[in-house]
């Protein structure tokens, strides 16, 4: 029996978290992945291609601005059109990238037989400010053979934007759960604990109100007698910021900022005893899923998170969720957690299983391959 030629075309995004949930694909499919000449990961269980990109250029002032305004879209691939001949499916990733038009071009030559979209975006009509964009997706809701919705949430803008309900699934991120797992159990009434921050360095992620908590604890008496280690793990534009702020922190209070490489991260989370992912909104942006969400349930930490965006369906009740930007309720739910040993343990086991049962990658695979399945038989 033939093993269709599946497409996965993902540009200078392509990635490890993502691609997780498609590596046991390989053994009904033949999938080849297509980047950019720069992708944030290049090693997979399947072939990849990569192509030229306006996205492969050097990170210069107002570069996005620039190219997206002379483009629609900088996510081009030169010659991909032609490097999709005689795919069975295409599997792109939302509305308005650049090579999700080439995708459907490609269809309509005749040089491939369908073409899906997974959609992460939660916010009806974002990303429509600059001329062409509104087109670009209008044509993609139109056309597509189906879209698979990170979130119920993704699906309630798209639909909200005129896509048809019927041909959208809701298939979520997955995590390899034998790969992010718990270590050894730690002691529950240790005088010592490691908070743990993973994510981008930016405000709109919380790290700055994350710091903002921790010299609130610091100065807390009934807190006077714990020993905290804040473990601060990623890069951005807030990186002189979040330095500037762990110097402030009590005395008890001991950080580390670094970065890390993702081979390095399911050791971090192993070390960690509570995780904390502050996300709140900006104008145009909200916290989608979060895959470092997804990460510390499989490592069966406690976690403290808001309730931004995706946030409550990827949580569901293994996390305690508090206000985007509220500093004092994120205060409390950490300093719950770290005088009730109990509840960090009943949350760690409720994050674990819930990353077991309906996170991991094998369960996510099912999930494409019954659209793939649905699609390829039309």
């Amino acid at each position: 029996m033939k093993h269709p030629n599946v497409a996965i075309v993902r540009g200078k995004f392509l990635n490890r978290y993502e691609m997780q949930a498609f590596t046991p694909l390989i053994r009904d499919y033949r999938i080849t992945a297509y980047s950019s000449l720069t992708p944030l990961h290049d090693q997979f269980a399947f072939p990849l291609i990569k192509l030229p990109s306006p996205m492969d250029l050097p990170n210069v002032p107002y570069k996005m601005p620039i190219l997206n305004r002379l483009m629609i879209d900088a996510h081009y691939l030169v010659g991909l059109e032609a490097r999709l001949r005689n795919a069975d499916l295409v599997h792109t990733a939302e509305t308005y990238f650049h090579f999700t038009q080439q995708c459907l071009n490609a269809k309509a030559r005749g040089w491939v037989r369908k073409v899906v979209a997974t959609v992460w975006e939660t916010i009806p009509h974002n990303n429509e400010g600059i001329w062409g964009r509104a087109g670009f997706k209008d044509r993609a809701r139109r056309e597509l053979d189906h879209m698979l919705a990170v979130t119920n949430k993704a699906k309630t803008a798209l639909v909200t934007e005129g896509a048809d309900p019927a041909r959208i699934s809701v298939v979520g991120a997955s995590v390899d759960t034998h790969v992010f797992h718990p270590g050894h159990a730690r002691a529950t009434d240790m005088p010592r604990l490691r908070i743990l921050f993973c994510g981008r360095l930016e405000p709109e992620k919380g790290v700055l109100d994350l710091i903002a908590a921790a010299r609130l604890l610091g100065a807390d008496p009934a807190l006077a007698h714990t020993i905290v280690d804040l473990h601060i793990v990623g890069t951005g534009s807030a990186h002189g910021a979040v330095l500037s702020g762990t110097r402030q922190l009590r005395k008890n209070w001991h950080s580390t900022v670094e970065s890390a490489t993702y081979d390095q991260m399911p050791a971090i989370y192993r070390q960690a005893d509570i995780f904390v992912a502050p996300s709140k909104p900006t104008k145009a942006w909200e916290e989608q899923f979060g895959m470092a969400l997804l990460e510390a349930q499989a490592s069966g930490l406690p976690i403290v998170t808001t309730t931004s965006g995706g946030i409550p369906e990827n949580t569901g009740n293994s996390a305690v969720l508090v206000p985007p930007g509220d500093i004092h309720a994120l205060t409390f739910a950490i300093k719950d957690y770290v005088l009730h040993p109990r509840k960090r343990a009943a949350f760690a086991r409720r994050a674990r299983e819930r990353a077991v049962a309906i996170h991991d990658v094998r369960v996510g695979a099912r999930k494409l391959a019954s659209v793939y399945e649905r699609v390829l038989s039309r």
